[in-house]
């Protein structure tokens, strides 16, 4: 099976030993399509500006430590105490952002 998402573990900026978020989010030559844990919101939110420095920015590269699904799974599981939603969720949460423009996340209740 090929994965439509990548993703990345977020490190601490003061410890880079300590993970903090998750980025799942889809390469390719498109327009960024990124979905991560909000640790202020504890939810999963379509924000791929959020996201963009911490995957392409040369000097927050080593803010992000690329994983593989299953690893994703468990950092969800046992660091951030979530599940990680599946791919078509994730797709599903890009749309619904994309539909409504929202790059930093959806607006707080």
């Amino acid at each position: 099976m090929t994965e439509n998402f990548a993703y990345k573990a977020i490190l601490r900026s003061d410890d880079r030993s300590t993970i903090t978020s998750l980025v799942a989010y889809q390469p390719g030559d498109q327009a960024l399509r990124a979905v991560l844990w909000s640790v202020p919101r504890q939810q999963w939110i379509y924000a791929p500006n959020i996201a963009a420095p911490i995957l392409y920015d040369d000097q927050e590269q080593d803010r992000g430590r690329p994983v593989d699904r299953r690893t994703a799974e468990q950092i969800s599981r046992e660091i951030l105490h979530t599940a990680l939603p599946t791919e078509a969720a994730l797709s599903e949460l890009s749309d619904e952002g994309e539909r409504n423009g929202w790059d930093y996340g959806p607006p707080r209740s």
